[in-house]
C-alpha cells in the first residue's frame, strides 16, 4: 500500500523508459537481441537487473567477461535494433497531461535517465516532450550511473532546487535506491512486478500502474 503523500514541493524529476515512456519490453528485447549470437538467451529478470547505466554497460554485463571479445559486434546488433525501433515506443497514456500540468503550475522538470543522450533526445523529439525538460542527465554525461545518486543530484541542481523540495519518478530498482540515496521523496512506479521488500521500503510512495503514479506527483504540487 502507497504512503500518503507530502504535498508542496517544488521540483519533480523523472526516469524515462518504463516511467514516461513504454519502452520497456522493447528494451528488454533489444539486449536480448545483441547477444543472443554469443550467449544462451537471457531472461527477463537477468536483463532488468544490468539497467541502469549506459547501453554498452549493459551489454558487457550481459556478455561477461568471458565474453567481452564479442562486444563490439554485440553493440551493433543493439544499435541496429534500437534505431529500427525507437520511434515505436510512445508515451504512457497520461504522461503529456502530467508534464503539462506542472508546466502550468510552473514546477521545473527534469529528466534522469540511463540512456545515452543521442537515443533519449530521439524519443523526446519523436514524441514533442523535449521542451518539458528544464534539465536532462542521462547515462553518458557522468562516469557514474545508477543507483549512484549523482545523476540525480546533477539534474535537481540544475533545476535550481534542492534534494528535500523534489520529487522523484521511476520504474526501476536503481531508481528507488538512486532516489533515496540523494535524500529524494521517491515514488516507485512497479508496475506490479516482484520487487524485494528491501527496494520496496526505500520508496517514500509506490503504485501498480501508471496513472496513479501519476497522480501521486501532481498531488505534491
Amino acid at each position: 500500500m502507497a504512503q500518503q503523500a507530502n504535498p508542496r514541493k517544488r521540483a519533480a524529476v523523472f526516469d524515462l523508459d518504463g516511467t514516461l515512456v513504454d519502452s520497456m519490453p522493447l528494451v528488454v528485447e533489444m539486449f536480448i537481441h545483441a547477444v543472443v549470437p554469443f550467449r544462451d538467451r537471457p531472461s527477463t529478470e537477468e536483463v532488468f537487473a544490468t539497467l541502469g547505466g549506459p547501453l554498452d554497460t549493459c551489454v558487457r554485463n550481459l556478455l561477461g567477461p568471458e565474453r567481452a571479445s564479442f562486444f563490439p559486434e554485440a553493440k551493433e546488433r543493439m544499435l541496429r535494433y534500437e534505431r529500427e525501433h525507437v520511434l515505436t515506443m510512445k508515451p504512457f497514456p497520461g504522461a503529456r497531461q502530467l508534464l503539462q500540468s506542472l508546466r502550468e503550475r510552473g514546477v521545473p522538470v527534469g529528466l534522469w535517465t540511463g540512456r545515452d543522450r543521442w537515443s533519449a533526445e530521439k524519443i523526446l523529439g519523436a514524441h514533442g516532450l523535449a521542451d518539458f525538460f528544464k534539465a536532462t542527465v542521462c547515462g553518458d554525461d557522468l562516469p557514474t550511473h545508477k543507483p549512484d545518486p549523482q545523476g540525480l543530484l546533477r539534474a535537481i541542481s540544475l533545476l535550481g532546487a534542492d534534494p528535500s523540495d523534489t520529487v522523484f519518478l521511476g520504474d526501476g530498482d536503481a531508481d528507488v535506491e538512486g532516489g533515496s540515496a540523494a535524500a529524494v521523496h521517491t515514488v516507485f512506479l512497479h508496475h506490479g512486478r516482484a520487487v524485494s521488500a528491501g527496494v520496496l521500503g526505500l520508496a517514500a510512495e509506490h503504485f501498480p500502474d501508471p496513472a496513479s503514479a501519476y497522480a501521486a506527483v501532481l498531488a505534491h504540487f
